[in-house]
Protein backbone atom coordinates (compact mmCIF):
# COMPACT_ATOMS: atom_id res chain seq x y z
CA UNK A 1 0.00 0.00 0.00
CA UNK A 2 2.77 2.38 0.57
CA UNK A 3 4.44 1.53 -2.31
CA UNK A 4 1.80 2.13 -4.48
CA UNK A 5 0.86 5.71 -2.68
CA UNK A 6 4.84 6.31 -3.25
CA UNK A 7 4.49 5.00 -6.95
CA UNK A 8 1.10 7.20 -7.25
CA UNK A 9 2.97 10.48 -6.25
CA UNK A 10 5.84 9.76 -8.32
CA UNK A 11 3.96 10.31 -11.47
CA UNK A 12 1.81 12.93 -10.24
CA UNK A 13 5.30 14.92 -9.77
CA UNK A 14 6.14 13.69 -13.02
CA UNK A 15 3.50 14.31 -15.14
CA UNK A 16 3.25 17.95 -13.41
CA UNK A 17 7.15 18.84 -14.94
CA UNK A 18 6.06 17.89 -18.11
CA UNK A 19 2.48 20.42 -18.39
CA UNK A 20 4.60 23.78 -17.51
CA UNK A 21 7.30 23.35 -20.34
CA UNK A 22 4.19 23.68 -22.76
CA UNK A 23 2.52 26.95 -21.23
CA UNK A 24 5.92 28.78 -21.19
CA UNK A 25 6.31 28.17 -25.23
CA UNK A 26 2.59 28.60 -25.66
CA UNK A 27 3.95 31.99 -23.64
CA UNK A 28 6.81 32.94 -25.99
CA UNK A 29 4.80 32.00 -29.06
CA UNK A 30 2.08 34.61 -27.95
CA UNK A 31 4.82 37.29 -27.81
CA UNK A 32 6.45 36.49 -30.73
CA UNK A 33 3.48 37.21 -33.39
CA UNK A 34 4.08 40.36 -35.67
CA UNK A 35 2.41 43.83 -34.52
CA UNK A 36 -0.44 44.76 -36.95
CA UNK A 37 -0.14 47.87 -38.38
CA UNK A 38 -4.14 49.28 -38.67
CA UNK A 39 -6.46 51.92 -39.70
CA UNK A 40 -10.03 52.74 -39.78
CA UNK A 41 -12.83 54.88 -40.89
CA UNK A 42 -15.28 56.75 -39.14
CA UNK A 43 -17.29 60.14 -38.47
CA UNK A 44 -15.04 62.69 -37.50
CA UNK A 45 -15.59 65.68 -35.64
CA UNK A 46 -13.39 68.75 -35.38
CA UNK A 47 -12.66 71.37 -32.81
CA UNK A 48 -15.06 74.43 -35.00
CA UNK A 49 -17.88 71.02 -35.12
CA UNK A 50 -17.43 70.56 -38.67
CA UNK A 51 -17.72 66.99 -39.58
CA UNK A 52 -16.36 64.69 -42.54
CA UNK A 53 -15.38 60.67 -42.42
CA UNK A 54 -11.64 60.28 -41.82
CA UNK A 55 -9.09 57.86 -41.98
CA UNK A 56 -7.14 57.48 -38.68
CA UNK A 57 -4.05 56.73 -40.30
CA UNK A 58 -4.71 59.44 -42.85
CA UNK A 59 -4.79 62.15 -39.47
CA UNK A 60 -2.13 60.99 -38.03
CA UNK A 61 -0.34 63.02 -40.98
CA UNK A 62 2.77 60.78 -41.06
CA UNK A 63 3.89 61.54 -37.63
CA UNK A 64 3.39 59.23 -34.04
CA UNK A 65 -0.02 60.63 -32.79
CA UNK A 66 -1.39 60.38 -29.33
CA UNK A 67 -5.12 57.96 -28.85
CA UNK A 68 -7.15 59.51 -26.21
CA UNK A 69 -10.24 56.67 -25.36
CA UNK A 70 -13.00 58.94 -24.10
CA UNK A 71 -16.57 58.26 -22.99
CA UNK A 72 -19.03 60.98 -22.51
CA UNK A 73 -19.07 60.34 -18.79
CA UNK A 74 -16.08 59.65 -17.75
CA UNK A 75 -14.73 61.43 -15.23
CA UNK A 76 -10.88 61.03 -16.15
CA UNK A 77 -11.38 61.01 -19.62
CA UNK A 78 -12.69 64.80 -18.57
CA UNK A 79 -9.55 65.43 -16.76
CA UNK A 80 -7.63 64.22 -19.31
CA UNK A 81 -9.18 66.20 -22.00
CA UNK A 82 -8.87 69.77 -19.77
CA UNK A 83 -5.30 68.96 -19.63
CA UNK A 84 -4.19 68.09 -22.84
CA UNK A 85 -5.99 71.37 -24.26
CA UNK A 86 -4.88 73.64 -21.69
CA UNK A 87 -0.80 72.18 -22.57
CA UNK A 88 -2.08 73.16 -26.05
CA UNK A 89 -2.91 76.10 -25.68
CA UNK A 90 -0.62 77.95 -23.13
CA UNK A 91 2.40 76.14 -25.51
CA UNK A 92 3.57 73.37 -22.83
CA UNK A 93 2.69 70.59 -25.25
CA UNK A 94 3.49 72.20 -28.58
CA UNK A 95 3.07 70.41 -31.59
CA UNK A 96 1.68 67.57 -30.19
CA UNK A 97 -0.87 65.64 -32.44
CA UNK A 98 -3.72 63.86 -30.92
CA UNK A 99 -7.35 62.08 -31.21
CA UNK A 100 -9.57 61.69 -29.08
CA UNK A 101 -11.91 58.33 -30.12
CA UNK A 102 -15.45 57.32 -28.70
CA UNK A 103 -14.98 53.80 -26.96
CA UNK A 104 -18.52 53.21 -26.05
CA UNK A 105 -20.96 53.34 -29.59
CA UNK A 106 -23.18 50.99 -28.25
CA UNK A 107 -25.23 52.57 -25.32
CA UNK A 108 -23.50 56.30 -25.51
CA UNK A 109 -25.27 58.94 -27.83
CA UNK A 110 -23.83 60.89 -30.12
CA UNK A 111 -25.34 64.32 -28.75
CA UNK A 112 -23.93 63.50 -25.52
CA UNK A 113 -20.00 63.01 -26.52
CA UNK A 114 -20.95 66.36 -28.69
CA UNK A 115 -22.23 67.94 -25.81
CA UNK A 116 -18.98 66.88 -23.58
CA UNK A 117 -16.04 67.30 -26.27
CA UNK A 118 -17.00 69.51 -29.42
CA UNK A 119 -17.17 72.84 -29.60
CA UNK A 120 -16.34 76.35 -27.65
CA UNK A 121 -19.55 75.46 -26.28
CA UNK A 122 -18.46 71.96 -25.01
CA UNK A 123 -17.92 71.08 -21.34
CA UNK A 124 -14.20 69.73 -21.61
CA UNK A 125 -13.65 71.39 -25.98
CA UNK A 126 -10.90 69.31 -27.89
CA UNK A 127 -9.08 71.09 -29.95
CA UNK A 128 -8.29 68.35 -32.10
CA UNK A 129 -10.08 65.45 -34.11
CA UNK A 130 -12.60 63.49 -32.30
CA UNK A 131 -13.35 59.68 -34.26
CA UNK A 132 -16.90 58.37 -33.58
CA UNK A 133 -16.70 54.69 -34.92
CA UNK A 134 -19.05 52.07 -34.89
CA UNK A 135 -18.60 48.76 -33.06
CA UNK A 136 -18.71 46.70 -36.07
CA UNK A 137 -16.56 49.56 -37.99
CA UNK A 138 -14.11 47.98 -40.57
CA UNK A 139 -10.21 47.74 -39.02
CA UNK A 140 -8.42 47.20 -41.97
CA UNK A 141 -4.33 45.74 -41.82
CA UNK A 142 -1.92 48.17 -43.74
CA UNK A 143 -0.11 45.54 -45.17
CA UNK A 144 -2.72 43.63 -46.58
CA UNK A 145 -5.32 45.93 -47.01
CA UNK A 146 -7.98 44.06 -46.16
CA UNK A 147 -10.02 44.01 -43.22
CA UNK A 148 -8.14 42.98 -40.35
CA UNK A 149 -9.67 39.61 -38.26
CA UNK A 150 -9.90 41.08 -34.76
CA UNK A 151 -12.81 43.76 -34.46
CA UNK A 152 -12.31 47.35 -33.12
CA UNK A 153 -11.85 46.89 -29.90
CA UNK A 154 -9.11 43.80 -30.15
CA UNK A 155 -7.79 45.11 -32.99
CA UNK A 156 -6.83 48.40 -30.46
CA UNK A 157 -6.14 46.58 -27.46
CA UNK A 158 -9.26 46.52 -25.60
CA UNK A 159 -9.15 50.17 -24.02
CA UNK A 160 -11.94 50.80 -21.42
CA UNK A 161 -11.70 54.59 -20.90
CA UNK A 162 -9.88 56.94 -20.19
CA UNK A 163 -7.02 54.96 -22.14
CA UNK A 164 -3.88 56.76 -24.00
CA UNK A 165 -2.05 54.54 -26.76
CA UNK A 166 0.50 55.79 -29.14
CA UNK A 167 -0.51 55.53 -32.71
CA UNK A 168 2.56 55.67 -35.09
CA UNK A 169 2.71 56.78 -38.37
CA UNK A 170 3.31 52.94 -39.78
CA UNK A 171 0.20 52.28 -38.45
CA UNK A 172 1.23 50.16 -35.03
CA UNK A 173 0.17 51.24 -31.59
CA UNK A 174 1.83 50.84 -28.32
CA UNK A 175 -0.14 50.98 -24.67
CA UNK A 176 0.66 53.39 -22.62
CA UNK A 177 0.93 53.26 -18.91
CA UNK A 178 -0.98 55.89 -16.78
CA UNK A 179 -3.03 56.72 -14.07
CA UNK A 180 -6.76 57.44 -14.55
CA UNK A 181 -6.92 61.43 -13.49
CA UNK A 182 -4.93 63.27 -15.47
CA UNK A 183 -1.07 63.35 -14.32
CA UNK A 184 1.18 66.68 -15.87
CA UNK A 185 4.56 64.81 -14.73
CA UNK A 186 3.03 61.50 -17.24
CA UNK A 187 1.97 64.00 -19.95
CA UNK A 188 5.29 65.80 -20.04
CA UNK A 189 6.85 62.50 -20.16
CA UNK A 190 4.37 61.24 -22.96
CA UNK A 191 4.83 64.44 -24.91
CA UNK A 192 8.98 64.12 -25.04
CA UNK A 193 8.59 60.63 -26.22
CA UNK A 194 6.40 61.30 -28.60
CA UNK A 195 8.57 64.56 -29.66
CA UNK A 196 11.89 61.86 -29.70
CA UNK A 197 9.69 59.29 -32.36
CA UNK A 198 8.73 62.20 -34.23
CA UNK A 199 12.29 63.85 -34.00
CA UNK A 200 13.36 60.69 -35.80
CA UNK A 201 14.70 59.20 -32.48
CA UNK A 202 12.46 56.28 -32.49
Amino acid sequence: MIKNGILLISILCLLSGCVAPNRAIESSTIDEQPIERLTFQSLTYTWDESSSVSDLNAISGNQSTLLLWVGASCRGCHDWTDMLREGIENGSLEGISVVSIHRYSAFEQTDDVLARYVGNDSEYPIKWPMMLPSEDVDVINLDSGLRSDSDLYEAFLNPSTPTLQIYHADGSIVPIDHSYWASWEELQDISTQMGLLNGGGR
